[in-house]
């Protein structure tokens, strides 16, 4: 018998968040000050941009951004490998999403990709930091200035990367950062575009004005559901309960528990912007970030320092593609994603040996019969699809966690592999592209 892990993931933020939002429940205060108005001035500060706009949602901020910027152009080339409301909202703006295939290792939009798909009708590029991992924007940016596109960037996992002396999100015409329950900054729901084009930003303010908050309502059922989450993954009662029903889930095929632990679920077309979605942030959520912006590049190094044992511990498993390892804060790492082909075989081996994770829900896009009309043939994002299995990061997790995750990987593949664990080994269709990164 083992005993027990800790869970997957846990919410970001303090305790006190729930303190605070209940506080201004009872004072009747969620919608009142003028906190929002202060964080895009510390957050534009912060993130080195001129301009900071406050959003509901991430994925309002890429219904507002790509509205304003295809209004003669309509196409936007985008990654296929990303949450399916991110495809919608490109729908929803009146835009053409364009399908460009990404790099393997990093689960990123390939930059060669793009440079074969961007003609005269060419709005906008759009690449996603994926699991915190940031894109090539030095190279990418060029390539949008020398054919004239806007470039925006979905930075809604990697608040806080810095690619040289710049942080994500700041290379191109937007950046969009998503403050929801997941992430590694937390205000339930929200998120942020920043730019440093004054035009842009005014229509954004324009865009919102009208907005009513988002309810209050709304906003204490997701507080209920972030606590309850807080509870049922707190150590001992995660180690006593929670995990064991997770685990037979999981092992029995038990529906009903499963779906519970998915993120993204059953992809649909939407044509037209729900009205839901058409919020501002209120001042409560504003005042939940301040004490967390804080916090970031601290959390940071936490998170590195857990892929640097993953990074470290896995190498010469030629049967897995594990992400390029970087210390220079370009790569913050959300979560640790490894790919295998038969990725539900080691995970099962890891849940039966006491461990508690999961593989990536997120789908391929460019293959959805949803949005067949736009389909493209992106053989790296479908094999991707198929074979990320997320390692746990956040800081709470542990040291001791992490390495007890590598043991029982490589106990797998030393059971299991076809060829032996060689240390330093690389797979040989990848090592090419892993030593040139």
């Amino acid at each position: 018998m083992f005993y027990p892990p800790r869970s997957r993931a846990r919410f970001y933020g303090r305790t006190t968040n729930y303190v605070n939002v209940a506080k201004d429940a009872l004072l009747g205060r969620i919608q009142s000050g003028d906190a929002v108005a202060a964080i895009e001035g510390e957050l534009a500060a912060q993130l080195g941009s001129r301009h900071a706009v406050c959003m509901p949602q991430a994925r309002v901020g890429i219904y507002l951004v790509i509205r304003a910027l295809t209004r003669t152009r309509k196409k936007v080339v985008l990654s296929p490998y990303t949450i399916h409301d991110v495809i919608n909202m490109v729908i929803c703006a009146g835009a053409e999403p364009v399908f460009a295939d990404i790099e393997r290792e990093t689960c990123n939009i390939d930059p060669r990709r793009i440079a074969e798909l961007v003609d005269r009708d060419t709005a906008a590029v759009m690449v996603t930091h994926l699991h915190g991992l940031a894109c090539d924007m030095p190279a990418i940016a060029a390539l949008c200035r020398a054919k004239g596109v806007a470039l925006i960037e979905d930075t809604s996992q990697s608040f806080g990367a810095r690619i040289g002396d710049q942080r994500a999100g700041t290379f191109g015409d937007a950046g969009i950062y998503s403050f929801g329950m997941a992430k590694n900054v937390n205000s339930l729901y929200g998120g942020l575009v920043v730019t440093n084009r004054t035009d842009l930003a005014e229509t954004l303010a324009q865009d919102l004005r009208d907005f009513p908050y988002t309810e209050s309502s709304v906003l204490l059922r997701r507080a209920a559901f972030c606590l309850t989450g807080d509870i049922v993954t707190w150590p001992p009662i995660f180690r006593a309960t929670t995990y064991w029903a997770f685990r037979y889930g999981y092992l029995h095929n038990v529906e009903a528990l499963n779906k519970r632990v998915r993120g993204e679920d059953a992809p649909r077309l939407k044509q037209t912007i729900p009205d839901s979605y058409l919020r501002r942030m209120t001042p409560m959520q504003a005042r939940l970030l301040v004490p967390q912006l804080r916090e970031v590049d601290r959390l940071t190094a936490l998170r590195i320092g857990y892929a640097r044992i993953y990074h470290e511990g896995l190498a010469g498993i030629p049967e897995i593609l594990t992400p390029p390892f970087r210390d220079d804060g370009s790569h913050v790492y959300l979560n640790y994603a490894i790919q295998y082909a038969d990725r539900h075989a080691l995970l099962r081996y890891l849940m039966t040996h006491g461990r508690d994770l999961t593989v990536q829900h997120m789908g391929n896009n460019a293959d959805y019969e949803c949005f067949g009309k736009y389909a493209r043939d992106c053989p790296n994002a479908r094999a991707t699809a198929k074979q990320v299995l997320l390692l746990p990061t956040y800081p709470g997790y542990g040291e001791a966690e992490v390495r007890k995750n590598v043991a029982l990987i490589r106990q797998y593949f030393q059971a299991h592999a076809r060829q032996p664990v060689v240390a330093g080994a690389v797979a040989p269709d990848t090592a090419s592209r892993v030593s040139s990164r």
